[in-house]
């Protein structure tokens, strides 16, 4: 049933099980298609396992500009709550703070010219991704600096 969408999968599955090739068809029932006492050999992992690190370099390459879940491992994991820029607290964050607006300000300025930079120089996507992402993460502290609300408007109908 995999060996059409994952023809390796399938061919791995089929040497660890030491399966016949007519294994590989479907019937219109659900039969056992290996004899009794049929010797299954030595079993080794189908897929790797994906590193924490490895996890965030694929969500930063392929994640888009989708809002991260809480999927991450309980040890890793982020609060939902919108990310609050040093020294402020919720009960602060609709204030604004003129000097650390304007820290954010510099500091979004040279994120932003060291990403142009990294996309100039043609750098891996992984690494332009992690810099991005770090720049959106200033974008989103300054505008509560700036005691706004840093999720954009919610608008509906297409956008032409």
């Amino acid at each position: 049933m995999l060996q059409p969408y994952m023809p390796t999968v399938s061919a791995t599955i089929q040497e660890q099980l030491h399966a016949p090739p007519h294994c590989n068809t479907l019937s219109g029932k659900f039969v056992c298609m290996l004899p009794a006492g049929h010797r299954i050999g030595t079993i080794s992992p189908l897929f790797q396992k994906l590193e924490a690190d490895q996890i965030e370099a694929l969500r930063n390459r392929f994640g888009g500009q989708q809002k991260a879940t809480n999927v991450k491992p309980a040890d890793e994991a982020k609060p939902a709550a919108p990310a609050l820029a040093p020294g402020l607290i919720p009960e602060t964050a609709g204030k604004a703070d003129p000097q650390r607006a304007k820290q954010l300000t510099e500091e979004v300025a040279q994120q932003g010219e060291r990403v142009r930079t990294l996309k100039a120089q043609k750098a891996e996507k992984s690494v332009i991704g992690a810099e991005v992402a770090k720049l959106l993460d200033l974008k989103k502290q300054l505008v509560l600096a700036e005691g706004k609300n840093p999720e954009p408007p919610v608008t509906k109908g297409k956008k032409k």
